[in-house]
């Protein structure tokens, strides 16, 4: 578990290298990126940078090298901004979660409609509750 200042320098991190990609760089590649969380190790030598990015694989894959081509020059520019003793090396990491979360919405979506289309009449409702394989000795649901 993160301490409160690892916490706070890996969002003074996340907010300052957003600000970073969103003014300061030309790259085409870095325009549709998001900074969804950064990680700092206990002894702030390493920040995990996660990001997350629109369009084809082909085009994350190549967002995320960018930002690694890039990644000496943005520790530079944090350096100048953070007041700290030593600034963390960034390493760079794709953040599947919000892809995760639209496709378990679309598999859900899907079963909703699956299950909309099935009669009323042809989905059986248990009768004896009581006796349930669901619940258990002495459990009424």
């Amino acid at each position: 578990m993160p301490s409160i200042r690892q916490a706070r320098v890996g969002e003074r991190i996340k907010r300052d290298l957003a600000e970073i990609l969103q003014k300061e760089m030309r790259d085409p590649k870095l325009a549709l990126i998001s900074i969804t969380n950064v990680e700092v190790t206990r002894d702030f030598a390493i920040a995990r940078v996660f990001v997350s990015s629109i369009g084809t694989p082909e085009e994350k894959t190549a967002a995320l090298k960018g930002l690694w081509n890039a990644a000496g020059f943005l520790r530079g520019r944090l350096g100048a901004v953070l007041k700290l003793r030593v600034v963390p090396e960034l390493q760079f990491r794709q953040d599947t979660g919000i892809e995760n979360g639209i496709r378990i919405f679309e598999l859900l979506k899907a079963e909703e409609a699956f299950m909309a289309q099935i009669p009323a009449e042809d989905i059986v409702e248990p009768e004896d509750t009581e006796n349930s394989p669901l619940s258990g000795p002495g459990e009424t649901p």
